[in-house]
């Protein structure tokens, strides 16, 4: 009993831009709503299998998940796993697969969500909370195109 969503965006960008955005973990910093860290757990480029745990500050604290690149294909997708027995949620998987596609000049992003794991009541409730979570998603979309849009090498 997966609970999906679907976040759709525009951006004044190439998709090589929105891609190079999307992997580099050092700008996070400068557009990540929340943010407090970023910590490398695979040396290395940025590949499938890539890991790194990503801490936000969420309901006054710090909360913190581990993320493994599952799905790359240059500037066209990017699929992300979030193992939520390994985060501070202690429960739960997540998956974000991001689709690039050339819009007219500009990129238009489509980033399906899925959240599951969780065990039945939690997700029963999920399903009143998904709101809440979605816009937090958009939020973070939308704070990565303006970084984009605002950098001339994002």
């Amino acid at each position: 009993m997966a609970l999906e969503f679907t976040v759709r965006k525009e951006i004044a960008a190439s998709p090589e831009r929105v891609f190079d955005a999307l992997k580099d973990l050092d700008a996070a910093s400068r557009w990540m709503p929340n943010f407090v860290g970023i910590e490398k757990l695979t040396p290395g480029k940025f590949r499938v299998g890539t890991k790194w745990r990503e801490t936000r500050r969420m309901f006054g604290r710090d909360a913190s998940e581990l993320f493994e690149v599952t799905g790359l294909e240059p500037n066209k997708s990017l699929e992300l796993y979030v193992d939520g027995t390994q985060g501070s949620s202690k429960r739960g998987h997540y998956r974000f697969r991001y689709q690039l596609e050339p819009a007219g000049g500009k990129t238009a992003l489509t980033m399906e969500a899925e959240i599951g794991g969780m065990g039945f009541l939690l997700e029963l409730l999920g399903r009143f909370l998904l709101g809440s979570f979605k816009k937090a998603i958009i939020s973070d979309v939308e704070a990565m195109a303006g970084y984009i849009e605002g950098s001339k090498k994002a």
